[in-house]
């Protein structure tokens, strides 16, 4: 005896999805979301940020940041000495990254046009 288990077939339907029919749907519904969206502006003024960013600054010029910096110079000279160059790069670029962290970010920040 076997048993046998029949599935029911599938409903045929006459919806076909080309490359076309989801070219034209993506581009709607990107403009009624252009059109429905909210204009946005850059903030021009305003300390909200000012408090922590004196904080970061102040760490990654002071003490704490001197200290990594060494660090990474440290990793950079042992890998080094391992030969492993590509850590010894990384390591020299992260930490002279750190020792201008603030400039970076500043320039990033004052952005004009």
């Amino acid at each position: 005896m076997t048993n046998v288990l029949t599935l029911p077939k599938k409903a045929e339907t006459n919806v076909v999805l080309n490359k076309k029919v989801i070219g034209v749907a993506l581009v709607a519904s990107f403009l009624i979301a252009l059109l429905y969206s909210m204009e946005t502006v850059a903030g021009s003024g305003g300390s909200a940020f000012t408090t922590i960013w004196t904080e970061i600054s102040g760490w990654a010029d002071g003490v704490p940041g001197k200290i990594i910096t060494l660090l990474a110079f440290f990793a950079a000279l042992f890998n080094v000495l391992k030969q492993n160059y590509y850590m010894a790069v990384g390591a020299f670029i992260g930490g002279m990254l750190l020792s201008q962290s603030v400039t970076i970010i500043n320039v990033f920040l004052t952005g004009t046009i």
